[in-house]
């Protein structure tokens, strides 16, 4: 008996977070909102950054490189459709899993000098959400 309810409830997850997943996958989020000052966003093109662009970023902060794997669009091409809506880009390059104290404290000069609210790019949002976590563990943000 506990065999087939653990199957049952397993049968029932799996149905729902496929339905979810076709279902949610228009309404997903464009950025994970940090703080009310930053949010992260993954994977960018350039109808996604077009759409952000829409919802009131002052700055952002590009720290995935160019010649990235996998990377769709460059920092120019979305430098290109910030100056549109008025938004700086700042395009702060780092290497996936060996962020230095050097980016950090770079990170951290400009969200404190930049417009807020500031979205930061790359390919997830983890490593820019590294780069907040970091320089604000280490007190160098000015909220």
């Amino acid at each position: 008996m506990t065999k087939q309810l653990l199957a049952a409830v397993i049968t029932v997850l799996a149905l729902s977070l496929t339905s979810l997943s076709f279902a949610g996958s228009a309404t997903l989020p464009l950025s994970k909102s940090l703080t009310p000052n930053v949010s992260v966003t993954g994977q960018m093109n350039t109808e996604k950054f077009t759409q952000l662009m829409q919802q009131g970023f002052k700055s952002v902060i590009v720290n995935r490189p160019d010649q990235e794997q996998g990377n769709l669009v460059t920092v120019n091409q979305l430098r290109s459709i910030a100056e549109h809506a008025h938004v700086s880009v700042i395009y702060q390059p780092v290497v996936s899993g060996k962020i230095s104290a050097t980016d950090v404290a770079e990170f951290a000069k400009y969200y404190n000098e930049l417009p807020k609210p500031i979205l930061m790019v790359c390919r997830s949002g983890t490593r820019s959400k590294v780069l907040f976590d970091q320089a604000k563990a280490q007190g160098l943000l000015h909220e």
